[in-house]
């Protein structure tokens, strides 16, 4: 696959796709907004997920690691997007449950590099990834209440990663927990103290991977994802829809249409 940037209409990407050999790098590439979820990012990133998707069988990359520029991983949704247009908020929850459900359903084992926060959408796509790196600075959480939002669209492989008291914990209070506290949760497998470690450690990871049968990989992937209940005919899996759905519901109501404008507000001013 050759290096793919799509652009914005300023012509600068906000995702980059690069391929070599095995391995795809898909990077979050808007680090003035904290690579924020809005319309071209979805947009940039699901062509990416694709056209990796879309290949014969014999031309997959066996391992994809998905990466972020800037200080941060991804900080959630364009809000601002949202203030600005309210039928924003309810396309933006269906475009992550599809976005993530895809990135669970690779046949490519798909590694997270995270720095900064992860946060909300950015919070989902990690849950998705197969493997997760952090440096130690790297924070994790669904502060969506604030908003009138649930995060119940990510719960289904929060459950399976987490189990339920600790999935309970995060999703209903709305806490924002570091790198360590999220490995001794299962959220984070590997923490490391700098972006220099952190990038090193996740390509001799993917570098190992790419040296085994790309075959057993991916069947090896596609049965967990049967375990764990997180296929797409499996029992949680079923559940994200349902429960993106009733997200949705929640983002029309006037109560969050309400305490977005207010969160907004306060942010702004506090800039």
């Amino acid at each position: 696959m050759p290096e793919h940037r799509p652009t914005t209409h300023s012509g600068q990407p906000e995702v980059i796709s690069e391929r070599t050999g095995p391995l795809l790098t898909v990077t979050l590439h808007d680090p003035a907004r904290r690579n924020a979820l809005g319309l071209v990012l979805f947009d940039q990133l699901e062509s990416a997920l694709e056209a990796c998707a879309s290949l014969e069988l014999g031309e997959l990359p066996s391992v994809l690691v998905l990466r972020a520029s800037g200080s941060a991983f991804c900080a959630g949704f364009d809000l601002e997007a949202c203030v600005q247009d309210a039928a924003m908020l309810p396309i933006f929850v269906d475009r992550l449950r599809r976005l993530t459900a895809r990135i669970r359903a690779l046949p490519a084992v798909v590694i997270a590099q995270v720095q900064g926060a992860a946060l909300a959408g950015g919070c989902a796509l990690v849950m998705s990834c197969d493997i997760v790196h952090a440096t130690t600075d790297a924070t994790f959480g669904y502060p969506v209440h604030r908003i009138g939002v649930s995060p119940a669209v990510n719960l289904p492989v929060l459950l399976a990663t987490a189990g339920l008291g600790a999935a309970r914990r995060i999703a209903l209070s709305g806490e924002i927990i570091g790198a360590q506290q999220a490995a001794s949760l299962g959220l984070v497998q590997c923490v490391h103290p700098d972006e220099a470690t952190l990038h090193a450690a996740v390509n001799a990871v993917a570098q190992s991977l790419c040296a085994k049968s790309p075959h057993a990989l991916r069947a090896t992937k596609d049965w967990l994802n049967t375990v764990d209940g997180t296929a797409s005919s499996g029992r949680l899996g079923r559940s994200a829809a349902r429960a993106a759905h009733a997200t949705i519901d929640l983002c029309r109501t006037d109560e969050s249409r309400q305490l977005l404008e207010s969160f907004w507000k306060q942010r702004r001013s506090t800039k």
